[in-house]
């Protein structure tokens, strides 16, 4: 599938709502929000002449365009059929969002308009539908969203989710907590008609994308052949995906069918699929989901300009803090999860002795380096403790209180000496900033983003973004 095939999905010209309502004017919002041109929204209500300053019309036929690129359609599920037939026998669309719900994740009687609807759209070849069940579209470069929260910029990121809250969530989590930004998403439901294995192929192709998000829950039951395309699909993608599957239990794949109608597969089916395509198991958490795509949109923002991506080899991890019991817990913490911590002895150890021989603390890894953070030393030795085969660096820190003072500033600088020269050498930094309730540390925490550092609130969290980073190394390795 061409890049064109989806253009008008995400890149509308023109949109109709039908039936628009104040239950769900967040649709008109979110275009508002994104800055779409609202003479091209079409609003269609029978009952009311306006709606958040827009013009309503009463009917399909009053709309005064022959081509609908995307149709938002919001009708109750008994009328859903004939209000379909009615607007494809009157209007040229290339898009539906079946916003409506209570279809096949709810009853017989639901699954079997879903039937009816993939009936109705194979007599219209050239259209095609999202849902029903789902949220819709994100795309800002298209200036086409369905909440106001979603931010505006846009951004390399793009999702594929079957929950259209799991989608929202993303997004909003995502940018606010760490100032992620999306290409594009995309809430598809039930998929009546339209296929993860589709978004799949186009986000592949898609320019813009750098990172693939996907959250599954099944495959439709009216799509036999999809789980085979799917697979072919997956082997030939180019980019990560990060795929968080719903319903890898027993009792969660009962949850499944009453919240999409699809089929969920055993997980060893799944296992197999993860061994044998690049694909990338993502734990069903939502968080390990985030820090997952933040930590691969950190490190992939680097090669720009055709580099090839260099992922990190090794599990070898240096951690600097100023506290000896954290650094046991970290210890402790990072072991569990594979990682090697090398202790530092005699050559290594000397030479890091030589350029600031601490008398409180330690050198050996972790480096408990207490008041010399913003002395010089500070950048020298953490350097050299890099040289060490170390591929991934943890720095546990904390708020200051004062951070105006030199002090807090030599730190700060100390910081961006230590992110640079990490960088440069292909190695991942993470900072380890707890979270709690305090606004120098939300200052501070500000402070870090917006310089594009990597934080996390726990050494775990990061810990596990970066076993994913490396284990995606591995299948790059193994598949191409």
């Amino acid at each position: 599938m061409s890049e064109r095939d989806f253009h008008a999905l995400f890149y509308p010209k023109t949109v109709v709502i039908q039936e628009a309502k104040e239950k769900i004017a967040f649709f008109i919002k979110g275009f508002k929000r994104q800055g779409f041109p609202l003479e091209n929204l079409y609003l269609i209500n029978s009952r009311e002449q306006n709606l958040l300053g827009l013009k309503c019309y009463p009917s399909i036929d009053e709309i005064p365009i022959e081509t609908i690129d995307y149709l938002i359609f919001a009708i109750r599920r008994e009328k859903t059929i004939d209000s379909l037939n009615e607007i494809l026998s009157k209007k040229k669309v290339k898009f539906i969002h079946i916003f409506t719900a209570g279809m096949g994740e709810a009853d017989e009687i639901g699954s079997q308009i879903e039937k009816e609807i993939k009936n109705l759209l194979d007599k219209y070849p050239k259209t095609r539908a999202i849902g029903p069940n789902c949220m819709g579209v994100y795309c800002p470069r298209g200036k086409n969203a369905y909440y106001s929260s979603f931010p505006v910029e846009s951004g390399t990121i793009g999702l594929i989710f079957q929950s259209g809250d799991l989608h929202s969530r993303m997004i909003k989590f995502g940018s606010r907590l760490y100032g992620l930004r999306f290409a594009k998403g995309i809430s598809i439901g039930n998929t009546v008609d339209l296929q993860v294995s589709e978004f799949l192929e186009y986000f592949n192709e898609d320019p813009e994308i750098e990172i693939i998000c996907v959250y599954f829950e099944g495959f439709s039951p009216l799509h036999e052949k999809e789980p085979k395309r799917f697979l072919e699909t997956v082997k030939k993608v180019k980019k990560p995906v990060l795929f968080m599957r719903g319903g890898r239990t027993k009792r969660a794949q009962t949850a499944i069918i009453s919240h999409t109608g699809t089929l969920a597969s055993s997980q060893k089916i799944w296992s197999a699929i993860y061994k044998q395509t690049p694909l990338l198991e993502i734990p069903p958490s939502l968080e390990d989901l985030l820090d997952t795509t933040y930590m691969f949109k950190n490190y992939i923002s680097r090669f720009k300009n055709g580099k090839n991506i260099l992922f990190p080899q090794n599990k070898r991890v240096l951690i600097v803090l100023w506290s000896g019991g954290f650094g046991i817990l970290a210890t402790d913490t990072l072991t569990e999860l594979g990682f090697k911590i090398p202790q530092f002895k005699k050559k290594a150890l000397d030479e890091l002795k030589k350029i600031y021989p601490l008398k409180i603390g330690s050198l050996s890894n972790p480096l408990d380096m207490p008041w010399i953070t913003s002395k010089k030393a500070f950048v020298d030795i953490t350097i050299k403790a890099l040289e060490q085969g170390i591929d991934f660096l943890i720095i546990e820190t904390d708020a200051w209180r004062n951070m105006e003072g030199e002090e807090f500033k030599n730190y700060y600088n100390n910081l961006k000496k230590i992110k640079e020269h990490v960088e440069s050498s292909n190695k991942v930094f993470s900072i380890v900033l707890h979270q709690y309730p305090s606004s120098s540390r939300e200052k501070f925490y500000s402070m870090l983003i917006k310089d594009n550092f990597l934080v996390y609130s726990t050494i775990e969290r990061a810990a596990r973004a970066f076993l994913k980073l490396l284990e995606y190394g591995k299948k790059v390795e193994k598949f191409t």
